[in-house]
Parts: C-alpha cells; structure tokens; sequence
C-alpha cells in the first residue's frame, strides 16, 4: 500500500522521473472531458423521455419495451461496437458513458413521473394548465427526488464504463494509465490508478448530491408559486 501511496504521489506531483510523473492532471481531465460529455448527453435524453413516459402512456409504450429490452445488455458487450464505429479516442468512450448513463436516469424518472398524485394532474388541469405545464410545474418537481438518484448512480456508472472504454480503445485518461501500468508490470500504479478512480467517482457524487439538489430545490419551489 505504501508503494501505491508513493506511486499516486509521484503521478500527482511528479519527481520520481517515471513515464507516470506529474501526468494526473492531464489523464484526469482527458477522462473528466469523456465523463461528462456522455453524462450529459445520456442523463439530457434520458430525462426528457423519462418525464415523457410518464405523462403519456403512447410514448411510454413505444419506448419502454425496447429500453427494457437493450438495458438487459451489459455494457462491456457494447465496447467492440463502439469500437468499429468510432474507432479509438474520444467518441466511443462517449458513447458507452452515455449509454450506460441513460439507463439509470430514465428508469429513475419515469418511475418518479409514474408515481405523481394524480388528483394533483387532475387539479392543475381543472384550473387550465396546459400539458406542458402539467408537465413542468406538477410532474417535474415531484419527479426531482427520483432524478437525483439515478443521476448518482449514473455518475458512478459513468466513471466505471469510461475507465473501461480507456483500457481497450483510448490512448489518453485513467483507463489508459491503468492499462500500460498494467502492462508494464507497475502494479503499484494500477492500484493508484483505482484510487484516482474512486476519489473522482466520490467528488462528483458529493458534487450532485449536493450541488445539484439545491438547484432542484430552487425548481421545486419556483414551480410551487
């Protein structure tokens, strides 16, 4: 463990003059940048079909079965796909983070959006409020509980699937580290690597657990007015 701590210190700070030295930042940012490119582009999708669902069962029975049918598939059987049609580098990781960030969110949602009191569609409806409305100011902020948490789980999804897309088709980030590490038989690399890993995936939880429940709070109670 010692070596591990030396060795993450030397991929921090740099000094000891390894391929490894001072290069953290530069890895980090470069999965950061896949991580949160497929964040958003999965958990954006996800939300907007999710709130959808759950306001209209014609929607929700054109989309359900099929994502019912793909989330069965486990990610890693998606990285030989992604593979040949985006080859290596930046877009592939995206796409699996992306998907594997979907899933999570849009079960999430949708059961959030399932569950909102329907004598309070029924009352909002009565005053004259429109299905975009309903849809925004009623189902939305009952739904925010149940976003966040699939937004959680999908972040550690996030950073476990781009970590894996770096090891077998990238040449830059944590998962490419890790690998080469590997490769050159420098374990106490590898276990700094998961280190960097799970501190990265422990920040962005506290990130939205907190940063992004404030904000939802603020939703919550501008669309209570």
């Amino acid at each position: 463990m010692t070596q591990s701590l030396l060795a993450l210190s030397d991929w921090v700070f740099g000094g000891n003059g390894t391929v490894f030295s001072g290069m953290w930042a530069s890895a980090t940012l470069a999965s950061l940048a896949r991580v949160l490119t497929g964040f958003l582009i999965g958990s954006s999708v996800a939300i907007a079909l999710g709130l959808l669902g759950g306001v209209s069962s014609t929607v929700r029975s054109m989309v359900d079965p099929g994502v019912n049918a793909i989330r069965s598939v486990s990610i890693t059987a998606w990285v030989p796909i992604a593979l040949i049609i985006f080859g290596i580098g930046f877009k592939p990781a995206v796409f699996l983070t992306a998907l594997c960030t979907f899933f999570p969110v849009y079960v999430n949602v949708l059961a959030g959006a399932r569950s909102v009191d329907r004598n309070l569609v029924q009352a909002a409806k009565m005053l004259g409020a429109t299905r975009a409305q309903v849809a925004f100011r009623v189902v939305l902020p009952w739904t925010l509980p149940s976003m966040v948490t699939g937004l959680r789980v999908a972040a550690a999804l996030a950073w476990t699937t781009v970590v894996v897309s770096e090891m077998l088709g990238a040449q830059s980030g944590i998962g490419y580290t890790l690998m080469y590490s590997y490769n050159q038989f420098q374990f106490d690399y590898v276990v700094a690597g998961m280190i960097a890993v799970g501190f990265c995936g422990f920040i962005t939880d506290r990130l939205l657990e907190h940063g992004v429940e404030r904000r939802l709070s603020w939703v919550e109670k501008r669309a209570a007015r």
